[in-house]
């Protein structure tokens, strides 16, 4: 039996690959969005391999996490730095289920005009690069250094907010859930 040491290495790679794989093939979209790349057969394949690299990277983000808790030293979450990881990867993961929701339920029209071609290449960009930067305090983590280390940012502090906004957030959240799933059939039932 491997140790969760070292199963976390290896789900980490597999996320930060996808997501990597992922953000190059939006970044692509993206172009294409504001005319830069015209290439039809490049277009088919950044869309394809694009959402299939977040969908498979969103599959192996559970499994690092959970590897990286129980790996890391002391008891569970201890550390500020693994609690803002935490936070990163989960609002990484927030964006690359409505990038894979939104192209499944509005299927390929959802590159069909360029404000939905931005939306969908910006936030899957942004979850690719929430996630690298997750990883990236993972470097931070056990070797105390990181590719962001140039900003000279601090992780040791953690954003606690009251109860009571944290139920608010959760309201507007399942409300914008609600709203778009509703404008999607709806934008479906239209064009039908």
């Amino acid at each position: 039996m491997i140790s969760a040491a070292t199963f976390h290495v290896i789900t980490t790679e597999l996320v930060v690959g996808s997501f990597a794989m992922a953000g190059v093939c939006f970044l692509i979209k993206a172009l294409q969005a504001f005319d830069f790349l015209g290439s039809q057969q490049l277009s088919q394949v950044a869309d394809n391999a694009g959402h299939f690299a977040i969908g498979f990277g969103l599959l192996a983000t559970p499994f690092a996490i959970m590897s990286g808790i129980s790996s890391s030293p002391g008891t569970g979450v201890s550390s500020p730095l693994l609690v803002n990881k935490m936070f990163l990867s989960m609002a990484a993961a927030g964006l690359a289920l409505s990038v894979l929701y939104a192209r499944y339920a509005v299927g390929k029209r959802v590159w069909a005009n360029k404000k939905s071609s931005i939306t969908q290449s910006f936030a899957g960009l942004g979850a690719s690069g929430l996630m690298l930067f997750t990883a990236s305090l993972g470097g931070k983590f056990s070797r105390n250094e990181s590719l962001l280390d140039v900003f000279n940012l601090s992780f040791e502090t953690i954003l606690l907010i009251p109860f009571w906004i944290t139920i608010v957030v959760l309201i507007v959240a399942l409300a914008a859930i609600v709203l778009a799933v509703l404008g999607l059939r709806n934008d479906l039932t239209i064009q039908h």
